[in-house]
Order: structure tokens, then C-alpha cells, then sequence
């Protein structure tokens, strides 16, 4: 049996969902399409019923907690293995296919991203080159130092799934922040090849306040190749300094000494149509 993909789409975003179902037609990737939390159409008692009473959390940040919490009930009701969940920017490799079409098994990990930022709020994440398991259709899932943030493009396995649920209200973080579980997570991703990319609505926020016009940006167009980045984070000395950090989380013991760890590539910020 096939991997499910749920793909997470607010109903008024007519247009992302539109281009995301279109996406993965083309790819030949059946997927279920769940409608969003619409996190500004809560009332006050809603929110209450979710909420700490001194919460700030923005409306679409619970919305989207809401949503993602929705697919691991689906997964715990339905006894599914492992899902990958798609928000509405995900845009994938054609290589992806490979991983949805190989059967669903037994998966030596929780969270296994196909792209994500490389950091999280505490700062940067690594993963160990020396440290991965299969992950579906043959590809390699390295181990990670820590959750990174975003969500739209992951693997969650059904074990994963249900200890979200016990820990899962009243919502204390954004659903891609992990530190303050009472549990403890085993993080993965697959690196290279590269599958998952965001579309330029990432651009447009329904989490926060951010919105940003993609020709407003500088470098509007090189930022549609992964080459830009590379180019900007060497001129940053990225690699660099991450490396240098590396070794004294080594020395700190807060990274295993074992490990080859290196820092975990952003494709996040790549716009891909």
C-alpha cells in the first residue's frame, strides 16, 4: 500500500489550492485534501476552549496546530503507519514519487522532513551524515540535532502521531516547535537528494503578519535556484561558522561525539513555481 499524503489547504486559498492539486496530478500522487483550521474564523470561546489563558498565539499559527493535529486523529482512527503531509507551498521532486509509491513499512523514526528550514527558535539545526535509515523508495533518512521549524513537507509515523495527541492541549507552541514535549523525538530528514521545495505563496503568510511580495525581494529571480543560496550562504561564511559551532557543541557534549555532524542545507527559502 502506497504512502497517504494529506495535503493541508485553506478553503479560501482557492488559488495555492488550485496549483497544489495541479502539482501533484502531474506527479500521478493521489493525496486527500484536508481543509484547514481557519484559525480567524474561531470565536473567543474556541479559543478559549484551546488556549492558556495568557496565550498571544496568533489566529492562523492555531489554525494550522489544529489542522496538522487533524491528520494524526485521521492516523490514529485509521491506523496509518506513516503519512506524508503536504501544506499548500510544498511543491515536490518528481523523486518524491518514488517515496509515495514504496510500501508502507515499518520506519525506524517520528518526523522525517523532505525539506525544511535549517533552524529552529533555539537557533541552528545539524544532521549526522553518519547516522541514517531507510526511509521509503530507497532513499536515506539522516539523523537531525533537533526539530527544525516549518511543516510543509514531512513524514510522520503513527507512534509519532498518537504522542503528539496525548501532549497535544492545551496548545502551549506553534506546532513545528518540539522543546517543550514531555517526550523525547526522534528527528530525521532526508537530505540528498533534494525532494521538496515551497512555492512562492510561501511568501504569504497565514501563521503570522509576514507578507512579502515576491518582486519586492532582491534577486527575485536568481532566488528560483538552489545555486543562489549556496552562492549567498558561502559569501556569508554559513558553512563556516556553523562548522566552527559544531565543535564546541561537541566538546559541550550537546551534540554525540560520535557523530559527523554538518549543517542541515535550507532549501525553505527557494521559490519554485
Amino acid at each position: 500500500m502506497p504512502i497517504p499524503v494529506f495535503v493541508v489547504s485553506l478553503a479560501r486559498a482557492a488559488e495555492r489550492r488550485r496549483l497544489i492539486c495541479e502539482h501533484l496530478a502531474a506527479l500521478g500522487i493521489s493525496y486527500r485534501l484536508v481543509d484547514a483550521v481557519d484559525g480567524a474564523k474561531l470565536s473567543p470561546s474556541e479559543r478559549d476552549r484551546y488556549l492558556p489563558a495568557d496565550s498571544s498565539m496568533h489566529a492562523g499559527a492555531i489554525g494550522c496546530y489544529l489542522s496538522h493535529i487533524h491528520i494524526y486523529e485521521v492516523m490514529r482512527d485509521e491506523q496509518i503507519p506513516v503519512a506524508l503531509v503536504l501544506e499548500d507551498d510544498a511543491r515536490l521532486s518528481p523523486r518524491a514519487v518514488d517515496l509515495v509509491q514504496a510500501e508502507a513499512a515499518a520506519f525506524h523514526f517520528d518526523y522525517c522532513f523532505l525539506d525544511s528550514d535549517d533552524h529552529n527558535d533555539q537557533g541552528p539545526i545539524y544532521y549526522d551524515k553518519a547516522n541514517a535509515v531507510a526511509a521509503p523508495g530507497g532513499f536515506r533518512a539522516h539523523a537531525l540535532s533537533a526539530g527544525p521549524q516549518t511543516t510543509h513537507a514531512y513524514l510522520i509515523t503513527l507512534p509519532a502521531a498518537q504522542r503528539r495527541l496525548s501532549a497535544a492541549f492545551p496548545i502551549l507552541r506553534a506546532i513545528d516547535l518540539y522543546d517543550h514535549l514531555p517526550y523525547r523525538i526522534d528527528f530525521r530528514a532526508i537530505v540528498s537528494p533534494k525532494l521538496a521545495w515551497v512555492s512562492e505563496h510561501s511568501l504569504i503568510s497565514f501563521t503570522s503578519e509576514r507578507n512579502d511580495d515576491a518582486q519586492a525581494l532582491s534577486f527575485a529571480a536568481l532566488r528560483r535556484s538552489p545555486a543562489f543560496y549556496r552562492l549567498r550562504d558561502w559569501l556569508k561564511l554559513k558553512n563556516w561558522r556553523r562548522s566552527r559551532a559544531i565543535r564546541s557543541l561537541v566538546r559541550a557534549g550537546r551534540l554525540s561525539a560520535g557523530g559527523r555532524w554538518a549543517p542541515l542545507p535550507s532549501g525553505r527559502e527557494v521559490i519554485f513555481k
